[in-house]
């Protein structure tokens, strides 16, 4: 495992304004992709930016958003979706906003063993075509709901669970009734037969196959490759009223993303997760490679706009019906009022990323590694195809 060395870590905070507001606590919940966030606390980052962090562990995306609401928590990962619904009032008593992604890829989909028979007694490896078309056989073959389990409404993991359903031509609400759970009660839940599928992030996956609970049907990676999910959340009050210690936050934040960005870095940083007991489990005995997890910097940790479009359309996809029952309108401020750009760039480029030119880019459409316009050099973006 590569460490930080006392010559990474000397004059990087010096060229920040002071911190407003230095005692911060951060809400995660455990997954793996909370590990830019435990990396940056246990490696020291957050103190050498001058901020003295408390992390707190959370039992589910609805008590995050509520508790950096209120003002129990100053900050915490969570689902772009959750930050966006925020903006247009929907879930949410005040706007929050982003300045930082915080990864791609890194969720799954999985089916109880039973189910999983079912659609595929033959054990094959199944495609995002081949899934659907077994999971659309199923359901015509039964009069009952099938139980389908999201980490929340507005979760990344929710809106892939409906295009992929759409993409393939399987109604979203018709046989399939869906609920909400947390990550970390998803296998216990699975395991007393309230629920047949639920869509998580890792190694909720991973585990309930190692305990022959489940079974993974796919991976996010297949419905759209390298797909953003959590970005850290704050409340517009807070970064307007802390605009430093928000910079000073991402700032550590990118600094363990960077480390990160290696491979056996990575995986020691998982196993930092169980090592001090941020997880309650044992990542022993599962592949820590299934995620796929990427926390490249600018790719993975820029706030694009069309990305925010995509998480947007989403929200409003699955609220407009709602409000029309309550003849309100849908209040949609200007991305740019939620994904800060801008904050993002000013703290990035202290700390000499290559920034991309523009704040958008093409979505979902790259079969293969592309190329796009940065302020250094030009910038290496993953492939993003949709629906392998």
């Amino acid at each position: 495992m590569n460490t930080p060395t006392t010559s990474q870590k000397a004059s990087l905070a010096s060229t920040f304004p002071a911190a407003e507001k230095h005692a911060l606590t951060i809400g995660f919940i455990p997954l793996l992709d909370c590990v830019p966030i435990i990396v940056a606390q246990e490696f020291g980052f957050f103190e050498e930016m001058g901020l003295d962090v408390t992390l707190s562990c959370e039992s589910s995306w609805a008590s995050i958003r509520d508790k950096v609401q209120f003002g129990l928590l100053d900050a915490a990962p969570m689902p772009a979706g959750i930050v966006l619904a925020s903006a247009m009032k929907l879930g949410a008593t005040q706007p929050m906003v982003t300045a930082m992604g915080l990864g791609l890829n890194g969720n799954a989909m999985t089916v109880s063993t039973k189910l999983w028979e079912q659609l595929n007694p033959s054990g094959e490896t199944l495609t995002s075509q081949t899934a659907a078309q077994a999971l659309k056989a199923y359901l015509a073959s039964v009069e009952g709901p099938v139980n389908v389990a999201s980490v929340h409404t507005y979760s990344t993991h929710h809106f892939l669970l409906r295009e992929w359903l759409t993409h393939f031509n399987i109604d979203p609400d018709n046989k399939l009734k869906q609920h909400v759970v947390p990550p970390p009660h998803m296998i216990d839940a699975m395991q007393r037969g309230v629920i047949d599928v639920f869509c998580a992030g890792e190694p909720w996956n991973s585990l309930a196959q190692a305990q022959q609970i489940g079974h993974t049907l796919l991976s996010s990676h297949q419905i759209w490759e390298n797909a953003p999910d959590k970005v850290l959340g704050v409340t517009r009050r807070w970064h307007d009223t802390n605009p430093a210690s928000h910079q000073r936050l991402i700032a550590a934040l990118l600094k363990a993303c960077l480390w990160l960005d290696n491979h056996e870095n990575k995986i020691a940083g998982f196993m930092l997760l169980n090592k001090l007991n941020y997880l309650d489990a044992d990542l022993s005995g599962i592949d820590l490679n299934f995620g796929q997890h990427c926390f490249t910097s600018p790719e993975a940790t820029f706030p694009w706009l069309s990305q925010a479009q995509w998480f947007t359309e989403h929200v409003q996809a699955l609220s407009e019906k709602a409000l029309a029952k309550k003849s309100a309108l849908l209040n949609q401020p200007p991305l740019t009022e939620t994904y800060l750009t801008e904050t993002y760039r000013t703290v990035a480029e202290k700390l000499n990323i290559n920034l991309p030119i523009h704040n958008t880019k093409t979505e979902g459409t790259h079969a293969d590694s592309w190329q796009l316009s940065g302020t250094i050099q030009r910038i290496n973006m993953l492939p993003d195809l949709k629906f392998k």
